[in-house]
């Protein structure tokens, strides 16, 4: 019988709008340490500091295939995704209102799938972690309620109860929101045949900023708006004073 040698990635070409996006974003940096397990997924390592670089392909058959998984479970709801990291919460919240999962954010209560004294229990039908160290309470408890499990790992993690493992750099900020931006735009791309790259800025939804962060922008922008304005009513008042538009006596 002839073997197809046909990789799940090529139904689905990326865009090279996420590649550009995953590089941006080092998502494809996995770190100087790396699994024997996790060799599959490797591309290659950089020589100048022995930081191991991911198989771009290799993180997108992974992605269409938690996304397939995804859109296997009827009610999405029945589906936790998970993160115990400050700036795992956003990317977690945002994929979920964007797909219609339930999100898990900041401390895992331990027994919150197994035990049904737990105040908030919760019984999902589909796991998904942003890490496999920061979230392994919540792994532990899916090996025993027999939970499929999907993770984004990086190179020196642990793929012990991952059914689905997504190579990438789980401990980036900016890494960790484009990976569940373009994990949702796959599931929807699936489910509804909505575009894979429209209006692309929507990943700055997904991105965890800090409190200084944001007064940073904040600043910036209110200088920008403030520069804005004094640019045009300086163009105002020289017109008005000496006639025609500022363009034609600045030749002078």
């Amino acid at each position: 019988m002839p073997q197809d040698n046909t990789r799940i990635s090529d139904s689905i070409k990326i865009p090279d709008e996420f590649v550009k996006l995953l590089i941006l974003s080092q998502a494809h940096l996995g770190g100087t340490s790396t699994n024997k397990n996790f060799s599959r997924y490797m591309y290659g390592t950089r020589s100048q500091d022995k930081i191991s670089i991911i198989d771009i392909n290799a993180m997108w058959e992974k992605l269409i295939i938690a996304a397939r998984a995804f859109c296997g479970i009827k009610h999405p709801s029945s589906i936790a995704v998970v993160s115990t990291k400050t700036f795992g919460r956003k990317p977690v919240v945002k994929f979920c209102e964007a797909v219609g999962a339930t999100p898990i954010t900041g401390r895992f209560i331990p027994g919150s799938f197994t035990n049904s004294e737990v105040k908030r229990m919760y019984d999902p039908r589909l796991l998904i972690v942003s890490d496999t160290y920061a979230d392994k309470q919540a792994i532990l408890e899916s090996q025993h309620c027999n939970l499929p499990t999907i993770a984004f790992v990086n190179a020196d993690n642990s793929l012990v109860g991952v059914d689905i493992a997504i190579p990438m750099n789980n401990r980036s900020p900016s890494a960790i929101a484009a990976g569940f931006f373009i994990l949702s735009r796959l599931i929807n791309y699936m489910k509804t045949g909505a575009e894979l790259v429209r209006d692309m800025k929507e990943v700055e939804l997904f991105l965890f900023r800090d409190s200084v962060e944001l007064e940073q922008l904040v600043e910036e922008q209110l200088m920008d708006s403030a520069n804005n304005i004094l640019n045009v009513g300086k163009e105002e008042v020289l017109s008005n004073m000496v006639g025609g538009s500022v363009e034609e006596w600045n030749g002078f």
